[in-house]
């Protein structure tokens, strides 16, 4: 998911305006009481005292540091009004619109599914595969006796299925556009649900092959047959899951009187129960560390889904229905 974050920034401007001090000096000039002076002998005798007065109020150059000059005004001329220098003009802060905030286009779907379908008229399922979106839906398989149970090899070129063509449930293998569909077991009695181990060079799948149902690991390419289990009781009727790194195989089995969920390692050693509890533990799931494992319960009166840790601690309830809710997957992510 991608978050944008738009910051908007203010712009503010100031303007310094400067004041100067104006120095206002007045001088009285006295005339002798005796003297007759008419009015315009009067006025000149004042402003020739003002302009002297005014000379003398001149500030010293060390005064003038501090102070600022007062302009001498031109006798009889007259007065032109000060100029003053207009503050400028602030300069407007312009408005910023805010971007919009980006809306997170939606992660697109990517890969393929395959899945078991009717869909074409045909009483028995045959495999389709599909983008992650539902686009291209394509028929891989085409035969009467029924194809299911696909799984995707890790690198996503092949898929491995059931099949009943030769009269009875095998294992194939195609490429993953349907051509050089192969064969891979051949026994009189049952092969079924395949699974690819992690690094693509084994499958584990599950057979009656010898009396009873069994776990068992083969080459990818159908050689090296090898039983896992060994019980009177049925050990392969639960589709058995390689743990993400390849070392561990879960799986469900009746081999204690009730079904409950347990571990091997993938050589078939260390047998380990992990539940157990009178109503039905089936169908494991790995979590993508390999540290818990989901699986579908019956232990509260209805099928539901539950967690609990890889050593099977810590079960945990997460689906609370009154309809079934079965078979968990964890997603890679």
């Amino acid at each position: 998911m991608v978050r944008v974050i738009v910051g908007v920034g203010a712009l503010i401007a100031a303007a310094l305006v400067a004041c100067g001090e104006s120095v206002d000096t007045e001088a009285t000039v006295e005339a002798p009481a005796a003297a007759q002076i008419d009015t315009q002998a009067t006025i000149q005798a004042g402003i020739a005292a003002g302009i002297q007065a005014t000379a003398e109020a001149q500030p010293s150059p060390t005064d003038m540091s501090t102070n600022a000059p007062v302009p001498t005004a031109t006798p009889g001329a007259t007065d032109t009004p000060a100029t003053t220098t207009p503050r400028p003009t602030d300069t407007p802060v312009p408005t910023t619109t805010p971007r919009p905030t980006n809306t997170p286009a939606p992660t697109p779907l990517t890969g393929r599914i395959a899945f078991a379908s009717t869909r074409d008229g045909n009483r028995k399922l045959e495999i389709y595969v599909m983008n992650a979106d539902g686009s291209n839906m394509t028929r891989l398989t085409n035969h009467p006796e029924g194809n299911v149970s696909p799984t995707w090899s890790p690198d996503g070129r092949r898929i491995a299925f059931e099949s009943g063509r030769d009269g009875r449930g095998e294992i194939y293998v195609m490429n993953a556009d349907g051509s050089n569909v192969t064969r891979l077991t051949n026994h009189p009695q049952e092969d079924l649900s395949p699974a690819w181990s992690p690094d693509g060079r084994r499958m584990v799948f599950t057979s009656d092959r010898d009396g009873n149902w069994e776990i068992y690991v083969m080459n990818a390419d159908g050689s090296n047959v090898t039983r896992l289990t060994n019980h009177p009781k049925e050990d392969g009727s639960g589709s058995p899951v390689w743990s993400p790194d390849g070392r561990r195989i879960a799986f469900h089995s009746y081999r204690d009187g009730n079904v409950d969920v347990y571990v091997m390692n993938a050589g078939g050693s260390n047998m380990t129960r992990l539940t157990n509890h009178p109503e039905g533990d089936y169908y494991p799931a790995w979590s993508p560390d390999g540290r818990r494992i989901a699986f579908r319960s019956n232990r509260d009166g209805n099928r539901n889904i539950y967690v609990m840790n890889a050593d099977g601690s810590n079960v945990t309830r997460l689906t609370n229905h009154p309809e079934w809710e079965v078979c968990p997957v964890w997603t890679a992510d």
